[in-house]
């Protein structure tokens, strides 16, 4: 009776409190996936979603392996742009010419 109630209370308990699922890749980044997201991560083959329509029809839609991942960290999270702490932590022109190398350029020295 006991492992009955305690199956019960288990269904009962949100899925939010399980925790997220997080998918690693081999290059050493992840992918953190939202609630109730469905993702397909594959390189070997072509994945087709069914779907099936109450007049009989059945479709089958491709859909395209996950290539999104998580945002990595900077050095300069947290910090103030343009404060002396972020001018010591910020590398410019990482990406090309950004608004960061802007601020930089203004107030940062660079003498």
């Amino acid at each position: 009776m006991l492992k009955y109630l305690a199956a019960i209370v288990a269904l009962m308990i949100p899925s939010a409190l399980y925790g997220q699922t997080v998918i690693y890749y081999e290059d050493g980044t992840a992918y953190t996936l939202k609630d109730d997201e469905h993702v397909y991560v594959s390189k070997a083959r072509k994945m087709y979603q069914k779907k099936d329509y109450k007049n009989g029809n059945v479709y089958f839609t491709h859909k395209k392996p996950n290539d999104q991942v998580d945002p990595e960290e900077s050095a300069t999270d947290g910090l103030e742009p343009g404060s002396p702490a972020w001018c010591d932590a910020y590398t410019p022109y990482l990406l090309g010419y950004t608004w960061d190398d802007q601020i930089y350029e203004r107030a940062c020295d660079q003498g």
